[in-house]
């Protein structure tokens, strides 16, 4: 699995550089969820349903989109995540996430392509760039529960505000203190229901 990840890591990578992409970070956090085991956090990651209920506050939209049946209840690989999403009544859902699901190893692995509306949001606009980020999850059991291992590479460094929070700064701390906020905190909280819990 190691070898998975090394192999995923480095072709992003040399896809950047062959690019020409821009500087860019890497992120990399251990998150662990005590009385939760792995393939109960990789379900519910991979479903719409509890992707939008475990993520941010609960009540943002979330989906998995698959290009041949529209919108699913679990995603699969080339499906096309979309989360964070709001509206005003009557307009169309905007997501703050787009993610491909590129990869898979049930209840091990989830990778995927990345790209949040926060690269859009640079100070100079010529820094702007359409090379996605790479996510990759790692589930591993352990004697609390589970870890969760994240590695997101090509993650932009430059310089975003963005509106809805009036945060500035690079978009890779940006993004590094954003999977706290919108997803280990409130999985976290998701997680501790007792439904949730190995019996």
């Amino acid at each position: 699995m190691k070898l998975l990840l090394w192999m995923v890591l480095a072709a992003a990578l040399l896809y950047a550089v062959l690019n020409g992409a821009a500087s860019a970070g890497t992120i990399e956090q251990t998150v662990q969820f005590e009385g939760v085991l792995p393939e109960t956090l990789y379900n519910a990651y991979l479903s719409s349903k509890e992707h939008a209920a475990m993520t941010a506050d609960g009540r943002r939209a979330a989906t998995f989109y698959r290009p041949s049946k529209g919108d699913v209840d679990h995603g699969e690989v080339g499906d096309e995540l979309r989360a964070f999403g709001s509206s005003k009544p009557g307009e169309k859902v905007q997501y703050g996430l787009t993610a491909k699901v590129l990869n898979r190893v049930p209840a091990k692995v989830i990778v995927l392509s990345w790209k949040t509306f926060g690269r859009n949001m640079a100070l100079d606009r010529s820094d702007v760039t359409d090379l996605e980020s790479t996510v990759v999850l790692t589930f591993r059991r352990n004697a609390a529960g589970t870890e969760v291992q994240l590695v997101q590479v090509n993650v932009p460094d430059y310089k975003v505000k963005l509106p809805a929070t009036g945060e500035v700064g690079p978009l890779s701390a940006i993004v590094n203190t954003h999977w706290n906020l919108l997803y280990w905190d409130p999985m976290k909280k998701y997680f501790q229901k007792a439904s949730h819990r190995p019996g």
